[in-house]
């Protein structure tokens, strides 16, 4: 039987440990905090309970740090979970070794796949996904809570903000160790509990003491000597005094997702694009400070007259002040004084940095270059040369956080009894959720496929339309084009539809199917 003196040492134990390691990325994350999102706290220690906005957002400069975290934000939504769209999709694992069996399953994964992809639409996943991203994913790091509160009701899903979520990494260089610490007021617990029946010291201390601050931490960490399947040990604090404890059983089992974009195997966080052009940040910072001051000398210069005291320039000149000279000559007792830098330099340092800026957060967009237009084909080439820029450091991104909304939703709906395990001969299927960025190679694939029907038809006019089976080739490239619009009619449909159209077309029905009586098909 689990020691509930122990677990809290654990708990204790594991939860220092995670802030030791955000402990090294604080001054990263206040910065990108000043970058991207100035009027937020950027006091990112769970330990702290202040909630004072800074006062520092007016020395700001420049916005494109918001901006491009924004965008960043919405490229990662519709690249790796776009709402519109089926963006993942499952496959056998080793489980199924021949061709037939899983094309025997393939219709029930695609049933259930959409199953679970319009409970994620239904739920609260997309706002609250826009919420823990930004801006804290284009630091590298964002975390989703997702719970089935009430199975009247769709999923619930609830962003973590960074100041509460502690990470930690685990013996496999993933993320295992993760904590949520909160802040609340006593009253509030039972709510943030869910109706986890608590000890009668803490039920105790919520009644008498409803507006004393109460610190509730949820923890979570997976029991690697349990290797049949995966588990996880979860805990719940109140005040440093553990009130519930529970082993989860099963992938997507933990409610607690964490999110990294370009994560370093050494450390918990993620180096997200803001982080890794800080150093720019700065720059244009800079720039558009000396911009803005030398615009001020512009539009107030200072002026020397003349005095007969000595000029004295040590302590620098302010636009708009008037400093006593020496007497220089008749008529002219009044100079402009301007020590006027190289606006044209400043302006192109800044389209430089901006350019950079918007490359490392993948928003940089097709751009036109010479006076020709480019055309559709090639924008295209360019659209689909982002995508795999952004799909390769996104690999990890869409492995812990997308994979595991789907992975977490369909334990919930397993739970529910809404879908069931795919089983062949009465085992259960390991289905393996793929990267939808492999959808830009799969259109490189759908482009050369094309250059090959056109040089058939080119080279073999008289014979190309036999050589290729028409129909097929459609349905490859439909699936490849991830298409659920299209809809090909069987051989009977088509059948139907020829002899509809005979009259009009002045001859007869469709030719017989030829692989039916055992000939070549065309």
């Amino acid at each position: 039987m689990t020691n509930a003196n122990e677990l809290e040492k654990e708990a204790s134990d594991r939860l220092k440990d995670a802030r030791a390691q955000k402990a090294q990325f604080d001054t990263d994350l206040r910065e990108g905090y000043f970058f991207t999102a100035p009027q937020r706290s950027r006091d990112v220690s769970s330990k702290s309970s202040s909630k004072t906005r800074p006062t520092d957002a007016p020395e700001l400069q420049i916005s494109i740090g918001i901006e491009v975290a924004q965008d960043f934000t919405t490229e990662l939504l519709n690249a790796f979970s776009p709402e519109t769209s089926g963006w993942i999709d499952q496959r056998a694992g080793i489980d199924i070794s021949e061709d037939d069996e899983r094309e025997n399953i393939e219709e029930d994964v695609g049933k259930q796949t959409k199953i679970i992809l319009d409970a994620i639409k239904a739920s609260s996943y997309y706002p609250a996904a826009a919420q823990a991203y930004m801006p804290d994913i284009a630091l590298g790091t964002a975390a989703l809570m997702i719970e089935d509160k009430r199975s009247y009701q769709p999923i619930s899903c609830q962003a973590v903000p960074l100041r509460e979520l502690e990470i930690n990494i685990g013996p496999d260089g993933q993320i295992d160790d993760r904590f949520i610490v909160r802040k609340t007021k006593a009253r509030n617990i039972p709510a943030l509990l869910g109706g986890l029946k608590l000890p009668e010291e803490t039920r105790r201390k919520i009644k008498d003491t409803p507006n004393h601050t109460s610190t509730i931490e949820w923890g979570w960490w997976r029991l690697w000597d349990r290797d049949e399947d995966v588990y996880w040990q979860a805990v719940v604090l109140v005040d440093k005094t553990l009130v519930h404890h529970a082993v989860l059983k099963g992938a997507g089992s933990c409610p607690l997702l964490v999110f990294r974009f370009n994560p370093d195997p050494m450390f918990a966080f993620g180096n997200g694009p803001t982080l890794l052009c800080l150093p720019e940040l700065r720059r244009l910072d800079e720039t558009e400070a000396l911009k803005i001051e030398n615009a001020d000398f512009q539009i107030h210069p200072p002026f020397v007259f003349a005095d007969d005291g000595v000029m004295n320039f040590s302590n620098g000149i302010e636009p708009g002040m008037g400093y006593p000279a020496r007497p220089w000559g008749q008529g002219r007792p009044i100079e402009k004084l301007s020590f006027e830098g190289n606006v044209n330099f400043a302006e192109f340092e800044t389209m430089r940095v901006e350019s950079r800026i918007r490359r490392l957060h993948f928003v940089d967009q097709p751009e036109q270059v010479g006076k020709t237009p480019p055309t559709a084909e090639q924008w295209a080439d360019e659209r689909n040369r982002a995508k795999r820029r952004i799909g390769t450091p996104g690999k990890m991104f869409f492995k812990e956080g997308p994979t595991e909304v789907f992975l977490r939703f369909k334990w919930l709906l397993e739970k529910r009894g809404t879908i069931e395990p795919v089983t062949v001969d009465g085992r259960t299927i390991a289905l393996v959720p793929y990267d939808p960025t492999e959808q830009a190679q799969e259109y490189q694939e759908v482009q050369v496929a094309a250059q090959v029907l056109q040089m058939n038809q080119q080279y073999f006019a008289q014979t190309g339309e036999v050589q290729v089976d028409g129909l097929a080739t459609m349905k490859n490239i439909k699936g490849k084009l991830r298409d659920t619009i299209v809809v090909f009619r069987d051989q009977a449909g088509m059948q139907g539809a020829m002899d509809m159209l005979a009259p009009l077309l002045g001859g007869g029905g469709m030719p017989p199917d030829p692989s039916a009586a055992g000939g070549m098909p065309v």
